[in-house]
């Protein structure tokens, strides 16, 4: 998943609209970090909040939170200057973001947005957008199931946190807040709720109290049967009188369908599909023709002159191997010469010896190779390059351009045939009032099989009443039988408490295994001082975490400094991250606030640039110092945000660049 923009329109301190790009440069993972610098209340936080507002909505209050709490939260969060300026009556958070569903890439556009009348009424709105598709279908509840579904609260805490989370991680007395985490992560929050709800189904159907129809009087259920087996007969007459309407419209319809067809309906219906074909067709052409053009005033046409380009290479293969003659020529002459100096005083007398011993050392390499015009003269490494570009690059785009060609044929034919079916619909005027009448005529089918239906089942409901007083008058035994189904049930709810927590105790031991390895590796990274041999011990019943060496020693959680705990809370929420098995950006606000120049140090260089393939840090001035901060840190900084808080007019305002 990567946010690609969010917009916020006024929102808390930010006046009127503003668009931020959260985009990372570079290959994915690269250059990950969007970096946002502002000092305290100059609206670091309300970028964290509208990121979770966007998607979560009144969930980022609290699982029950009232409608009336949630709608003066909104109220609050739209923006009031302290100028003389009119308070706005709207505000919206949108966040653009892309994620991979199914293999398929897709882009979301989320739209919160709310209105707040002259009572002090809140309306709220929410439009997702998938792909340039507008989810109209989807009702506001629904859109935000969507949501949820998509990126889970639960998982999203692990992801979207603020310094707070980790303080209640690194500060927390008892494991509640690393036991709600790993609860959120693995989804057993559902499942207790799960439970909990089998548990009060239990309580109600135990107390074994017989079905009231027992103790009616047989003379009842006798006068109830009459009644019924009339209303069935009734409801039955009807439906019949509604079959032969039915009967009869069907035949209008099908006459009207046969001159439809006699008009060329069918082109008519294709139309608007063939014209969305042409057009993607014609920009399927436009992209082949530009890749074409593209390839073509590339390494392309070297491949349409093998001959000379062979010969060209042999030249400079020839070029290439004359100067390595000359060269080794030039050396052996150097060496021969020195040796001939330094043994001429040995060998007076001997100097025949002494050069058939030189020219038997030195061979052919003292004979001047024989001369080779130098037409181009380049170095090896150029002309490898060339060799690569026109025995390989070339022919690999000559094969592309080819296989482009066959499709840009075969668009043409498609769209040739798409043309001609465009000129076969029919006019407009001539068809369309038929159209109008099978449209009516539909509706009205329509609206007979919804009252066949209705009247189907209103007979089917009588005639089960009715079997159900004969079956109440001749089998009173049967209501038993009810009674031990109540039983079986209860049987059942047990039975699947039971596998509930069964299946919570295996996902919970297969998930620490998994979190106490990533934290471990986290931890042994970010610490200052030599863990090498630490290894975390989670319990899966309390989650209580034990720090163990190798040699058996534990280290108790409490007595970590200060630093340290922050270090351990911080590498808990990348391991939690990590074992979520989720590829989602991560955002901290003054994630640095509580830890020395030391750990801060670590965390900037080990953590940051590693944390996600998009890190958002909301950070203070003092936290983080880009000039002083890890060269590996600064390379990893895509963009940089100031945020400024000007006080006169109780607005903030975001900038690029940092402090």
């Amino acid at each position: 998943m990567i946010l690609n923009t969010l917009k916020m329109g006024n929102f808390r301190v930010y006046r009127g609209d503003h668009e931020i790009d959260l985009r990372p440069e570079g290959p994915s993972g690269a250059k990950p970090i969007i970096l946002f610098g502002g000092l305290n209340g100059a609206g670091k936080t309300s970028i964290l909040t509208a990121v979770r507002l966007t998607l979560y909505g009144r969930r980022i209050l609290g699982a029950k939170v009232p409608s009336d709490e949630y709608h003066r939260y909104l109220r609050d969060c739209i923006h009031k200057p302290i100028d003389s300026e009119r308070t706005s009556n709207s505000a919206y958070v949108r966040l653009n973001f892309s994620d991979s569903r199914g293999g398929r890439q897709h882009e979301y556009d989320v739209v919160r947005s709310w209105f707040r009348d002259t009572n002090g009424a809140v309306t709220e709105n929410l439009q997702i957008t998938r792909d340039d598709e507008v989810l109209s279908h989807l009702s506001h509840d629904q859109a935000q199931s969507f949501l949820n579904d998509l990126i889970p609260l639960g998982i999203a805490d692990l992801f979207f946190f603020d310094g707070e989370k980790i303080a209640e991680l690194a500060e927390s007395k008892g494991n509640a807040a690393l036991a709600d985490a790993i609860q959120r992560l693995l989804g057993l929050d559902l499942v207790n709720r799960l439970r909990a709800d089998l548990g009060v189904y239990i309580r109600n159907h135990s107390k074994g109290r017989l079905p009231e129809a027992i103790r009616q009087e047989a003379e009842t259920l006798e006068a109830d049967y009459e009644r019924y087996y009339s209303r069935y007969q009734h409801e039955l007459e009807g439906k019949e009188a509604l079959e032969d309407q039915l009967h009869n419209l069907r035949a209008d319809i099908a006459q009207l369908e046969q001159k439809i067809e006699a008009h060329g309906g069918a082109w008519y219906e294709n139309q608007a599909d063939e014209k969305e074909r042409m057009e993607r067709l014609l920009a399927d052409q436009e992209a082949i023709r530009g890749r074409i053009r593209t390839l073509k005033g590339s390494l392309y046409p070297l491949a349409l002159a093998p001959t000379a380009l062979g010969a060209l290479l042999s030249q400079l293969d020839a070029e290439s191997h004359y100067r390595k003659q000359r060269v080794t020529h030039q050396a052996a002459k150097r060496q021969s010469k020195a040796l001939r100096k330094e043994l001429e005083s040995a060998l007076q007398g001997q100097e025949a010896l002494l050069e058939n011993a030189i020219e038997k050392a030195f061979g052919k390499s003292l004979k001047p190779p024989k001369k080779i015009e130098m037409v181009h003269d380049l170095s090896d490494s150029e002309i490898e390059q060339l060799r690569h570009q026109i025995t390989v690059e070339a022919p690999k785009q000559k094969e592309e351009v080819d296989e482009l060609e066959k499709k840009l044929e075969g668009l043409r034919h498609e769209i040739s045939e798409c043309a001609a079916n465009l000129e076969r619909a029919p006019d407009e005027q001539r068809i369309k009032p038929l159209y109008e009448q099978l449209h009516e005529a539909q509706l009205k089918q329509g609206r007979l099989n919804s009252r066949i239906e209705e009247q189907r089942e209103n007979a089917k409901r009588e005639l089960r009443s009715t079997m159900d007083c004969i079956r109440k008058l001749r089998k009173l035994e049967t209501e038993h039988q009810h009674q031990s189904d109540n039983v079986h049930a209860i049987e059942m709810a047990q039975s699947v408490r039971e596998m509930l927590m069964s299946y919570s105790d295996r996902a919970k031991n297969s998930k620490i295994n998994e979190l106490e390895h990533h934290f471990s590796e986290s931890f042994k990274q970010l610490s200052r001082k030599n863990h090498d041999q630490l290894s975390p011990k989670i319990d899966p019943n309390t989650f209580g975490v034990e720090l163990m060496y190798a040699d058996g020693k534990t280290i108790d959680r409490e007595q970590l400094s200060a630093g340290e705990k922050q270090i351990y809370a911080t590498a808990m929420l990348e391991a939690l991250g990590k074992s979520s098995g989720r590829r989602l950006p991560i955002i901290i606000d003054t994630p640095l606030g509580r830890l020395d120049s030391k750990h801060r140090s670590r965390v900037i260089e080990y953590y940051f640039p590693y944390a996600s393939h998009q890190v958002v840090l909301l950070s203070t001035d003092t936290e983080i110092e880009t000039k002083n901060s890890p060269k590996l840190f600064q390379d990893s900084i895509s963009k940089a945000y100031r945020l400024g808080f000007e006080s006169l007019t109780g607005q903030s305002t975001v900038e690029k660049g940092y402090f």
